[in-house]
């Protein structure tokens, strides 16, 4: 499993965007992941593998 980083938008009382990590097996992963949490509208960047 990697990290993987992306840009989503959450709304609360305003809508803001967010730095988020997920881990999943790659980037295509990751992104369904993210999209399954935050909403396929509100992934705002792809995610990039996060290199510590």
């Amino acid at each position: 499993m990697n990290t993987y980083k992306a840009t989503v938008k959450v709304s609360v009382t305003k809508t803001v965007t967010k730095n988020v990590e997920v881990l999943a097996g790659d980037a295509d992963k990751a992104k369904i992941q993210l999209e399954a949490i935050y909403g396929k509208r509100n992934v705002v960047t792809y995610p990039t593998l996060v290199k510590k």
